[in-house]
């Protein structure tokens, strides 16, 4: 998949901006739509834009899955029967998104920020794989940039990429790659191979890391049980506040060390979900995924 940005990053902005952008490779799995659910709570994201979404009709409740909210809004290119499908997703009580066009291949949306002066837009792309339909992607998407104000953001799978570096396994450039590169030449690009894609702009100060307790750990299995073995493993002795507070700082020191483990690290729990993902996708390149 392909990020393309076109004023958004020309001057420095003083908001934040987070999108994502993921072909799914179908959303008719309720298992596979659990796991897309976790990852994106780990990027909490502005707007996320998924590709090839499989799915026909009425996504309301899909949508509401993944997304974790009731307060989503999304606008969609609807499937064709189990191929292709775009859908662009966002928080209605950040942004106002409005569907400005949509074409045969691509979706676009204008957004408006609701708390501050701020407003961008987006288009969601699938390219089929047919050399003549990714041609008229390129003249629809050359068409929709040269109506759209502003600073926009082109995301995507475009089924090719400009360079061999840009695909695994990939060595040497083909007409496809070609037409590709002169049609989009000017742009400026992120590209991720068939991963999901987190694009951050605007001001992302570093900070310094520091222990944070983690409401979700709460639900992790086994949790409380280990909080309360750790607890009852202390031995100090002295005034009731004194046991209290060394009590509580030898806890941090154990919860320090757990949350570096897969169980408690967002981190790698993302990195095991998105191998279980690919996994999935394996096995959907077989069968269909009920």
């Amino acid at each position: 998949m392909v990020l393309e940005v076109g004023g958004i990053f020309s001057n420095k902005i003083s908001m934040k901006l987070s999108i994502v952008s993921w072909n799914v490779r179908g959303l008719n799995c309720s298992k596979k739509r659990s796991m897309i659910k976790n990852i994106l709570l780990t990027w909490n994201a502005d707007v996320v834009c998924f590709q090839e979404t499989k799915v026909e009709g009425d996504i309301t409740d899909i949508v509401r899955e993944v997304w974790g909210s009731r307060w989503v809004k999304y606008v969609q290119l609807e499937a064709s029967g189990t191929k292709w499908g775009i859908v662009i997703m966002w928080d209605k009580r950040d942004w106002e998104g409005v569907i400005s066009s949509e074409g045969m291949y691509s979706v676009s949306c204008s957004f408006t920020g609701r708390s501050q002066d701020f407003s961008w837009n987006m288009t969601g792309v699938y390219a089929p794989n047919d050399r003549m339909e990714r041609e008229e992607t390129w003249g629809e998407i050359g068409a929709t940039r040269s109506l759209i104000p502003g600073p926009w953001v082109l995301c995507g799978d475009f089924n090719t990429v400009r360079y061999p570096s840009e695909k695994k396994n990939c060595r040497r450039i083909n007409k496809a790659m070609i037409d590709f590169l002169i049609s989009l030449k000017t742009w400026k690009w992120v590209t991720s191979d068939h991963s999901p894609l987190l694009l951050q702009s605007g001001e992302w100060e570093k900070t310094n890391s520091y222990f944070k307790f983690e409401n979700w750990w709460l639900k992790t299995e086994g949790f409380n049980e280990r909080v309360k073995t750790w607890w009852e493993s202390f031995n100090y002795s002295g005034k009731p506040d004194f046991i209290l507070v060394a009590k509580l700082k030898a806890l941090k020191g154990k919860l320090k060390e757990w949350s570096k483990t897969t169980q408690g690290n967002l981190g790698m729990q993302k990195q095991v979900v998105l191998a279980q993902l690919a996994e999935l996708e394996e096995i959907q390149d077989h069968r269909i995924l009920k």
